[in-house]
């Protein structure tokens, strides 16, 4: 009769716009969509969306990600990794399902199983950011 629902914490989701740059660690338990720039790392225990113009150098670590602009760095997601047909990730991908929209890019390696295990063992830090020159590209 009644359902249990999932509690969320009080405020609205986060947003960085896309005037926005930001340098450091991000660790918020709401979702969290990227339109601007981020370089360090991100932890979050919901949802992250990185936005068409959002541009991110950074470990990633959340439920499900979405990437719609640039992302370089490995990205860890306890369900779904999508990116999107204007999305790119160069960088190593762990997660549980992994979709490449027709135009999307991947540059790396992936791993499908229990993310929440290589989260575990994983540390993120804003110094271990994946660098893809072009050379390792074979441009």
């Amino acid at each position: 009769m009644f359902s249990r629902k999932e509690k969320r914490p009080p405020g609205t989701d986060t947003l960085i716009g896309q005037a926005t740059t930001l340098e450091g660690t991000v660790d918020c338990e709401t979702d969290l969509r990227i339109e601007g720039r981020i370089r360090g790392s991100i932890r979050c225990s919901r949802n992250i969306t990185i936005g068409e113009t959002g541009v991110v150098y950074a470990d990633v670590e959340g439920v499900s990600v979405v990437i719609a602009g640039s992302l370089t760095g490995d990205v860890i997601a306890s369900g779904s990794l999508l990116i999107e047909s204007t999305g790119q990730l160069n960088g190593n991908a762990t997660c549980s399902a992994f979709i490449i929209k027709d135009g999307g890019q991947f540059n790396g390696t992936s791993s499908m199983g229990d993310a929440k295990k290589a989260s575990a063992s994983a540390s993120v830090t804003p110094n271990s950011t994946a660098a893809v020159s072009a050379s390792e590209n074979g441009a």
